[in-house]
């Protein structure tokens, strides 16, 4: 009884871990959603030109053209087309906000510069596909069908523009423009991946796509492998994208991809990044969260019609289009820069990153205000002077700071740092939407001999480029989002690039009523504050970060750098500790604003900003678990390298705050949720090795002589004789092997060869901790999902069967076997052969094999024993873990049918994917369990080989059906046709035992279907009484007792 209160309890573990990890996954998201709604005035014009002479899909999709209200009054294409893809299950509606969004930044910017239409910028032609909002996520011919469609779209798209840019002049210049040869493609979803597939078919026309846009779109791995076809399409477009980089095939095609990050629950922004797909001349990923304006994590809708993103978005695309180029677009050098000048933040975007942690002095630390008056307060004291101004600057005097450079030392170890509040250098009232305010700097000298303090010096200054602005958003969680985001702005400078100036000079208009702050400091470039935070140290005691060291005053800018392992599956705690300046009251009495903490890494392809907050949420994204299947794309310097830990900087005002610390921990409930997209369908494979356990369990029990166990006494059973524990001790186990073999070989394992094998069992990267947690805990929650179907299934069984013995007559059907098998067999072929995919042929079987468990447990009721409705229960168990890869197929079946769509795969009506279901199902009905028990050679033989089929089941699901969960449909159509040989082998062999009186007593409860009749709860009934034996109820009684 104790143990078996141990076990039960275990059980319930499995299952409240389970709970807290989707509980996690719903509520437990580091971020927090802040968008505003944008708006549109949509028209949608259906291209019924486009009909059954352009492509053969027109009965199934559409092709429509966008126009927006009050800006398109055209109905005919005539500008730069675009075309627009939605994902899976996705509709040609939502590309109105992008397509709004640019039509608004089109008219804003050719407002303010009409000159730029003569130079091409003359707006998009938004065209967008309806394509029945198929499941593309979960069926690969849906992705081919669609890619064909996109395809044949193109070419009708450019067939309309030689007639339509004729009839409309877009430019009052002298120049002409040239005639489409391509489109800009968008996809969302799904739709990146049919727009990448495009390039791989053979209507494809070759330079008909120069710029692909992606957002949200899992390139590396499909997010659910659910079907075979799926992961042939991504094999087959990945490997054609990494060669044709390679072989000059897409050398000026660019590819963008914008991820959402935490917020997205449909895919694994992981699998958004795409430098293992092409070269960093044609390619970018960036997560939402790190572009400038928007500041946002981004859930799988909302990146479509999110006001920041789509502004962003728009902003980027008016800037790189060129009607005087056939491509329609600037060229692909310039398209890269300026995307990655949209998109990236400057810091990481070719702008030196000194760390600004050195004690800064009353001679160079200047803090500016401006007053109602001309006067510019400087502390220690007042100067003014006056700027050389060149021809093209209108002569006037403005207020300068000087900042002065000591010649003591080297420049080259120094960095000028400028931290300021746009207001201060706005030439006309600021609000925080303006964009264009840029701070004016000079390199200054001395013309007198005269002290600088003194009010009447003369200096001559000339004007220096003005270096990349980094912005810095103060924005707190709760604003209102539809408020412009204020921000402030941070350059830093090379202290080389004054060498022969005295003094660095900024230059403030004098606007009366302006208002603004600054803090400019010159300071050696030491290295990053670094700490080593291991996951296994941060499990006994927290780490501590103080900055400044001891001795040191706290910079403008500091910056921590956390050495911890590349691990997407934890989600850290930091909590951050300002120290205020004792002397603050001299200089500043109040901070200028609070904190600013940006989260970032080697690998540019994340980062995020919070405001003046003390508790953050770190978590990280990038190359997910599973890399690629092919050699990558050799990656060059403008990825910004590999993987060297989490940099923390952090922005403050250092006239008031003297130093940080940093608290770090790990938030274990956030990073349940981390496991969720990443090993969702992990967990199928899991479960299939548990349901396989199950059901060899029972069969080795009933072999051996016993009772057929029903599941969840063999569950308790299979937890008890340390199953259990030693499934957790392999799945920890398995990682470090593979690990350790990869250490090994790699000098004799080519590279394709070392993926393959990392990319085995869960394809953990890294030693970190989670490579042997994550398994191990995977195979709890697995055992508790096993668990829930299990207990479903028997209360479903349980409450039908008692309807069926005390509410309902039924009668069992006593026609013959052979008429039924042979009439069932002549349906089962033709129908699969023809009309239905066999997905649904085995919704059927599963469907009958729910009947057939009813019925035997209403027999069980009637004669006392329940060996055979405990073998039809634990078929429908195991038949469960293929359900899931039948279900995606059905749902695209049903609706191609709703549009008279009959075009099925080949594949789907393959009758060997059904063999083994069927067969066992034919034969299992309504004979005897199959007792392999007896020392006899060909007993002995079938019994090892079942015994074999089931390790081979359980094994090919540990090590390849963890990252392909869909083979698993076709290893249990295996084991069941095993099964069936030997349901049919065991007939004959039963027959020559009862002629000889071999039969056992024990096997008098291997009883074939009878006529029951009943009459409801108040008749009288045929059978005998419905009293159960103790053993037979085992089931119900282990769910009595969980519940």
């Amino acid at each position: 009884m104790r143990s078996r209160i141990g076990t039960l309890c275990l059980l319930l573990v499995t299952v409240v871990v389970g709970l807290a990890t989707a509980h996690s996954y719903f509520h437990g998201q580091p971020d927090t959603p802040n968008c505003a709604m944008s708006y549109s005035r949509p028209r949608y014009i259906e291209q019924t030109e486009f009909g059954r002479s352009w492509t053969r899909y027109s009965a199934k999709y559409k092709l429509y053209l966008y126009r927006e209200g009050g800006f398109d009054v055209h109905n005919q294409p005539f500008r730069i087309p675009v075309l627009f893809v939605p994902g899976n299950a996705g509709s040609h509606k939502q590309v109105r906000s992008i397509a709004a969004a640019s039509s608004s930044a089109f008219v804003k910017l050719v407002g303010k510069s009409p000159e730029l239409v003569d130079e091409g910028c003359v707006g998009y032609d938004f065209f967008t596909v309806g394509l029945n909002e198929e499941l593309t996520a979960l069926h690969g011919y849906s992705i081919l069908e669609q890619a064909d469609f996109v395809n044949d779209a193109i070419r009708y798209i450019l067939s309309l523009y030689p007639k339509t840019r004729s009839k409309n002049r877009l430019s009052s210049g002298p120049g002409t423009f040239a005639l489409p040869t391509s489109v800009v493609v968008v996809g969302h979803s799904m739709g990146g991946v049919v727009a990448r597939t495009a390039f791989t078919l053979p209507n494809h026309i070759v330079g008909s796509i120069q710029a692909i846009f992606t957002l949200s779109t899992p390139h590396n791995n499909p997010t659910a492998s659910l079907e075979r076809h799926v992961e042939d399409v991504y094999s087959r477009i990945n490997q054609f994208w990494r060669h044709g980089f390679r072989n000059g095939t897409l050398d000026d095609v660019s590819l963008v991809s914008i991820a959402g990050g935490n917020l997205d629950s449909m895919i694994n922004s992981d699998y958004a990044y795409v430098g293992d797909l092409a070269p960093p001349r044609n390619a970018l990923s960036v997560l939402s969260s790190g572009i400038n304006d928007v500041w946002l994590s981004l859930d799988h809708q909302s990146i479509l019609w999110c006001a920041q993103m789509a502004s962003k978005f728009s902003a980027m695309m008016v800037r790189i289009m060129d009607a005087r180029q056939p491509t329609q677009l600037v060229p692909l050098d310039q398209r890269m820069a300026i995307m990655r000048q949209q998109l990236y933040p400057s810091i990481d975007n070719g702008v030196s990153e000194p760390v600004p942690n050195r004690p800064m002095r009353s001679d160079n630390y200047r803090y500016v205000r401006l007053a109602d008056n001309d006067v510019v307060k400087l502390h220690p004291a007042d100067m003014r002077a006056l700027a050389d101004n060149s021809q093209t600057r209108p002569r006037k005097v403005r207020a300068l700071h000087l900042l002065a450079l000591h010649k003591e030392g080297s420049y080259k170890d120094q960095v000028v740092q400028i931290l300021y509040d746009p207001q201060l250098f706005a030439e006309q009232p600021f609000d925080a939407s303006q964009t264009n305010v840029q701070l004016a700097l000079l390199g200054c000298n001395r013309t007198s001999t005269r002290d600088v303090a003194d009010a009447d010096v003369d200096v001559s200054c000339t004007t220096l480029s003005i270096p990349k602005v980094t912005k810095l958003p103060l924005k707190r969680e709760g604003d209102d989002p539809k408020m412009p985001v204020h921000s402030l702005h941070y350059v830093e400078y090379p202290a080389a690039d004054f060498e022969q100036y005295e003094y660095v000079g900024i230059e403030i208009p004098t606007n009366a009523g302006v208002q603004g702050f600054m803090q400019a400091s010159l300071i050696d470039q030491p290295q990053a504050v670094e700490k080593s935070a291991g996951n296994m140290q941060l499990l006994v005691q927290p780490a501590t970060i103080v900055v400044p060291g001891s001795g040191k005053e706290l910079g403008v800018r500091s910056r921590i750098k956390l050495v911890v392992p590349e691990d997407p599956f934890i989600v850290y705690r930091a909590q951050l500790t300002m120290r205020r300046n004792p002397a603050a009251n001299a200089l500043s009495p109040a901070a200028r604003f609070g904190p600013v903490v940006r989260q970032s890494d080697g690998r540019r392809y994340e980062s995020k900003f919070w405001y003046d907050k003390r508790s953050l949420d770190l978590a990280m994204h990038g190359r997910g678990a599973y890399l690629p299947s092919d050699s990558a794309v050799e990656l060059g310097d403008e990825t910004g390298g590999t993987w060297d830990g989490l940099y923390i900087d952090v922005w403050a005002d250092a006239g008031y705050y003297a130093g940080l610390e940093l608290t770090l921990h790990i938030n274990w409930y956030s990073s349940l949720n981390r496991m969720v997209k990443r090993y969702d369908m992990a967990l199928l494979a899991m479960s299939f090795v548990w349901a396989s356990l199950v059901l060899l369990h029972q069969l080795r029990a009933w072999n051996s002589g016993n009772r057929f166990p029903g599941p969840l006494q063999a569950i308790e059973r299979l937890v008890r004789n340390g199953t259990l524990a030693a499934l957790v001790v392999a799945a920890g186990a398995t990682p470090v092997v593979q690990g350790l073999v990869a250490h090994v070989m790699r000098n004799t394992w080519s590279a394709a060869t070392l993926v393959w094998w990392s990319n085995l069992f869960l394809g953990v990267r890294g030693g970190s901790m989670a490579t042997v947690a994550v398994p191990a805990l995977l195979v709890v929650v697995a055992l508790g999902f096993v668990l829930c179907q299990a207990m479903v299934l028997t209360a479903v069984c349980a409450l039908a069967s008692w309807i069926g013995a005390h509410v309902t007559t039924v009668e069992a059907k006593t026609a013959s076997v052979p008429g039924r098998a042979l009439a069932a067999t002549i349906a089962f072929v033709v129908f699969v052969s023809t009309f239905v995919p066999y997905q649904f042929a085995f919704l059927v079987i599963y469907l009958a094999q729910l009947i057939t468990v009813v019925r035997t447990q209403i027999v069980a009721r009637t004669q006392g024993t329940a060996d055979l409705a405990q073998y039809q229960f634990g078929l429908l168990l195991f038949w469960t873990s293929s359900f899931p890869y039948c279900a995606p197929e059905l749902l695209v079946w049903v609706r191609n049918l709703s549009v008279l769509w009959f075009d099925d795969a080949p594949a789907d009506h393959n009758l060997v994917s059904m063999v083994g279901y069927f067969a066992l199902r034919m034969l299992a009905s309504y004979s005897t369990i199959p007792r392999l028990q007896g020392s006899g050679v060909r007993t002995t033989r079938l019994r090892t080989v079942t015994y074999v089929c089931f390790a081979g089941a359980i094994a090919s699901a540990w090590v390849l059906c963890m990252r392909r969960p869909y083979i698993l449909y076709s290893v249990n159509n295996a084991v069941s046709a095993w099964l069936a040989l030997v349901q049919f082998a065991d007939s004959p062999l039963r027959l020559i035992q009862s002629a000889n009186g071999v039969l056992r007593s024990t096997q008098s409860a291997d009883v074939p279907l009878q006529p029951i009749r009943s009459t409801g709860r108040n008749g009288e009934s045929a059978g005998t009484s419905p009293d159960l034996d103790r053993n037979a109820n085992s089931d119900e009684a282990v769910s009595r007792k969980l519940r």
